[in-house]
């Protein structure tokens, strides 16, 4: 068995591989064996020389006799020569890791595992395919085998001088070319992370960030160049390693990567919004453009890097507002995807049946840590969710637990949830209708908790801060009648309502802290507000108590705000003049009482919100008329309908 060096020196780089699942080793005939006759890494560089040869052309040069191919079992095997004989020798049992030691399941979903195997050889990743559904064995039947292509697509990278992780081998089941498994095997880069791990641990470094923004940019100006486009190219698609000094990034993943024509204007810019998707909300606007301004270059360096590559000029300005405009296309449709995962199950959500008659949904993982310091992840499981609602009504039971809330329209409590050394402090809610009219419509059509529940995942999946929907159950008569529904929600500890900030946070401190505080967060608030409207969101209810906010003295840092309450929530494609207005006008009817919250305030407050980019404030004036207007019908309006609650109700 040579040392990973050696490998390394044989195969005339320093690439090593990574992720997929393989076949059983061991005793076996070679159908066909392949004499090592030219390494992989000199093929390499002699097509990365040739400038001549189509990519087709380019990648037959490199020769077929880097790898050795045999049957074991109902299984076709394919290794990479350097490791032909080690690999015929091993007694691994690539196809059931699970019964392996050392092996560990990194991933799992309807279409293929993936695991991570340590063994005294070193470290592999292993991805086993197993086709499921019409659609997959219907590419099956087209494509090949899914490990074929990544076998291929990394052959395809080293011929060019791209860095992916190399495969180590693949196997499929030939008699069952459709429905039998395939698997990769890749060896594992050491020392390398995800590019968003790692880029989150050195971005404040800029010394750090520019290097590895430059590799980022030289990785993907030259594949583009040679022909190679990942169709997933987000950061968890990316591997980083780096000695200090020097960052080397990696392709993985590599099923869903387009080959041997070249990527043009539009697929560039699609291609950079999709890995912009998340760097936008981890990067400053300087440190992208600083990456699109070195990819450029490269892209001129890379020009005859392969004869797929196409040297038209790139304009930066007009390149970053394509790629914002693509960005945002993207988004919606990433956004989209999101938004239907929380009604199905997946590792993230489960559909729940806690009781006789009771059916919903539960949150099983989040994806991102919450902004308000509710938890850095939460886990629970499907059975704890399930133990916990035996009897869902006993949550809102004000004998049980503390009752923050009890009207004739919602009971709201506040409970604790236990599991292991972990304690969930949430905010149980059960709607109720108050007329026959509200009780006809909750019985056929989707409750307001469940309304409240996709919408408030809505709100994050935008990366708006919302309270952590927790869970969503209803209860149904003969399976179809919805008769009730409770949610339970996260309990934003230690913060408070905007409206009790202003009028007992604010007003004992000396004037010019309250001038400086308040206006940082009269910034906060216009930037979640214009967030907000501009993905698409509108809110009837935007009053101060639904808008809390967590800000310690001495203020020093930004306050962090987080919508409660979505009942006054709806999500349009895009939000009007009027919506915004209406918005604006409850926010600052909520205030009028507030001592913290003065006319200047509110009028510093319209201003900021005005100013944008292609827009002043100059037009305050007509916009304060209107606003006045609007905020004294709405007073009327509310002092009318508070006269006809206490006629109806007896209470407000």
């Amino acid at each position: 068995m040579k040392t990973g060096a050696e490998r390394n020196r044989i195969e005339g780089s320093s690439r090593s591989a990574t992720i997929a699942d393989a076949p059983a080793g061991g005793a076996s005939t070679a159908r066909e064996s392949r004499a090592l006759t030219d390494p992989i890494g000199l093929a390499a560089e002699t097509v990365m020389n040739s400038e001549t040869l189509s990519a087709p052309e380019a990648l037959s040069k490199v020769p077929p006799s880097n790898f050795v191919e045999y049957d074991s079992g109902p299984y076709t095997w394919r290794v990479a020569a350097p490791f032909a004989d080690w690999f015929q020798r091993a007694t691994t049992n690539w196809l059931h890791l699970s019964d392996v030691s050392g092996s560990t399941l990194v991933k799992r979903n309807s279409q293929r595992d993936v695991w991570r195997v340590v063994i005294p050889e070193g470290g592999f990743f292993v991805k086993v395919y197993h086709p499921v559904g019409l659609l997959a064995r219907a590419k099956l039947l087209i494509r090949g085998p899914i490990a074929s292509q990544e076998w291929h697509v990394g052959r395809y990278a080293a011929a060019h001088g791209i860095a992916t992780v190399a495969p180590v081998a693949m196997a499929w089941q030939q008699d069952r070319r459709i429905t039998g498994r395939s698997v990769l095997i890749t060896e594992e880069v050491a020392g390398a992370k995800p590019l968003n791990e790692y880029w989150l641990g050195i971005r404040k470094d800029r010394v750090a960030a520019d290097r590895l923004l430059d590799a980022l940019a030289r990785l993907i100006a030259r594949a583009h160049q040679c022909g190679f486009q990942h169709g997933d190219m987000h950061p968890g698609n990316l591997l980083v390693r780096s000695d200090g000094a020097r960052h080397e990034v990696f392709f993985v993943d590599l099923h869903r990567v387009h080959t041997g024509r070249s990527v043009m204007p539009r697929q560039v810019v699609a291609n950079l919004a999709q890995l912009n998707q998340w760097f936008r909300r981890n990067a400053t606007r300087t440190q992208r453009l600083r990456f699109l301004h070195n990819y450029i270059c490269y892209r001129d360096q890379f020009a005859q890097a392969s004869p797929l590559a196409r040297n038209w000029r790139i304009n930066l300005r007009k390149l970053a507002a394509d790629l914002a405009v693509q960005a945002e296309r993207h988004a919606r449709r990433l956004w989209a995807k999101r938004d239907r995962r929380s009604m199905r199950t997946s590792k993230y959500f489960a559909k729940i049946r806690p009781a006789d008659g009771w059916r919903g949904h539960a949150l099983l993982l989040t994806k991102h840590p919450a902004s308000s310091g509710f938890s850095d992840m939460i886990r629970i499981d499907r059975r704890q969710w399930e133990n916990w609602l035996q009897d869902p009504l006993a949550w809102v039971d004000p004998t049980r637990h503390m009752l923050l809330k009890d009207s004739h329209t919602a009971t709201i409590c506040r409970a604790h949830m236990t599991t292991g050394d972990t304690t969930l402090e949430v905010v149980v809610k059960r709607h109720l209708a108050r007329n026959a009219w509200k009780k006809l419509v909750q019985t056929f059509g989707p409750s307001r908790n469940m309304r409240s529940w996709r919408m408030a995942n809505k709100l994050r999946n935008r990366d708006l801060p919302a309270a952590i929907p927790l869970a969503v159950v209803e209860r149904f008569a003969l399976g179809i009648f919805r008769q009730d529904s409770i949610s339970f929600t996260e309990f934003v500890d230690g913060a408070v309502d905007l409206e009790s900030f202003l009028t007992r946070g604010v007003t004992d401190l000396p004037v010019e802290m309250q001038r400086r505080i308040k206006d940082r967060l009269i910034d906060s608030v216009v930037r979640l507000l214009k967030a907000f409207h501009e993905r698409g969101f509108v809110h009837r209810d935007l009053k101060a108590p639904n808008l809390m906010i967590q800000w310690e003295p001495p203020y020093d840092a930004e306050p962090v705000l987080t919508f409660i309450d979505m009942d006054g929530i709806s999500h349009r494609l895009r939000s009007t003049e009027p919506q915004r207005i209406r918005a604006i006008v409850r926010l600052c009817a909520s205030l009028l009482s507030s001592p913290g919250c003065t006319a200047s305030d509110r009028l510093r407050f319209l201003k900021t919100y005005l100013t944008g980019p292609g827009r002043t404030s100059s037009d305050w004036k007509r916009y304060w008329r209107r606003i006045h207007e609007e905020v004294c019908t709405k007073l009327h309006d509310k002092e009318e309908r508070r006269q006809w609650k206490l006629v109806h109700y007896g209470r407000e």
